[in-house]
Parts: structure tokens; sequence; C-alpha cells
């Protein structure tokens, strides 16, 4: 059973996180117009994802908001759940969730366990999600494209193509790139990955 959400030891990470929910709550008195939201990211921000993909989740997952397991690593909600709720929009729907799912106002493509650089084996050895950065991108650029294909089909879970400018884009993702690992890899293995971690994400939001 995977852990319940606890304090992140990447703290860089969450003074992002309480820079953005200051901007969002700023955004928010002045109206603001976002339309959907789209995210990346690992077990602090995935809404299903990883239990879509790997059936197995059970109780106290969701016991004291949604009151069953509904594939989020805590009790309750996740920190994007308050971002939709407090743009009033509904909760993302994970991208790898096929039964269910409205995308009409974002995805989400994060997954437990995920990592910004690509993994160097297999989940059922390591615990890393296959679902890295790089795949979550692509991922999303892939519903992008079919957003832009079925439009005129009538799909009534998927946004119209012209939504993705008016579009939250949030990242909450890289602590499992030091932590699984920190023991072995020690801080000159920190300091070895940090730089390919930044470039990695910062190539991704280039893309």
């Amino acid at each position: 059973m995977r852990p319940l959400l606890r304090l992140s030891l990447w703290s860089s990470i969450m003074v992002v996180w309480f820079l953005l929910i200051a901007t969002t709550t700023n955004l928010v008195e002045n109206k603001c117009a976002f339309e959907a939201i789209f995210n990346f990211g690992d077990l602090n921000t995935d809404t299903g994802g990883f239990y879509a993909a790997f059936p197995s989740q059970s109780s106290p997952y969701g016991m004291t908001y949604f009151k069953k397991p509904v594939g989020r690593s805590s009790d309750g909600r996740v920190i994007i759940d308050f971002f939709a709720q407090a743009l009033g929009l509904p909760f993302v729907s994970p991208y790898l969730q096929s039964i269910g799912s409205d995308y009409r106002h974002g995805v989400n493509f994060a997954t437990i366990s995920s990592t910004v650089l690509l993994p160097q084996s297999s989940l059922f050895v390591s615990g890393v999600s296959p679902f890295s950065l790089e795949i979550q991108l692509r991922q999303m650029k892939e519903f992008k494209v079919k957003v832009d294909e079925l439009q005129s089909k009538g799909n009534s879970n998927l946004p119209s193509p012209n939504i993705f400018g008016k579009s939250l884009y949030t990242f909450n993702i890289g602590q499992n790139d030091f932590t699984d690992d920190l023991a072995r890899i020690g801080i000159s293995g920190v300091k070895q990955y940090l730089p390919k971690v930044v470039s990695q994400i910062t190539s991704t939001i280039k893309g």
C-alpha cells in the first residue's frame, strides 16, 4: 500500500506551490477567466492516474472527504483539488482513467512516484512510476491532437480546441528523483542530478 500524502522533503517545490496559491487567490479575486487546469506531477497532485493504471487502492484513502478511495494518496483532497474549487471548476480527471472521466475543464497527467527524469528500471523493481514528466508531456501533446481531430464529432467529454490558451498549467514533481534514492546517492548525487532535473523541467515548460 502506498503511504498517505506526507510533507514534501523538497522545500523548493512547496515554495513554488505557495506562490501559485497566492497568485491563484489574487486571480480569483479579480474574476480570473481560467477555463481549465492541466497538471503535471507526482503523488502530491495525482487524482487517480496511478490507481487507474494499477488498481489496488483501499481504505483509509479518501475517508474524510470522498468517504471512499478515489485514487488520491490522501484521506481527502489533494492540492490540485483546492485549486479547481478556488477557480470554480470541477475536480480534474486523470488522463489514465478511461471510465467516468470528463476532460472539458482540463486533464491531470500526474501519477504517484513519477520522476522528472526517465526511470532506469521497472516500477516493480524500483517502485518508480513509468509515467515520468517527459511521458506526461507526450500525453498532453497527444490529448491536444485528439481534441483538434475530434472537435467536429461532438465528443461531450472533451474541451473546445481554443481552451489551451485559457488554462492554468501547474507542475508539482521532482522529489522522487532525489528522495527515493537519497541514501545511496548522497549529497554529491543530488548535486549531480539537480541540473538535469531543472533542465528537463525547463524544456517541458517550453515544449
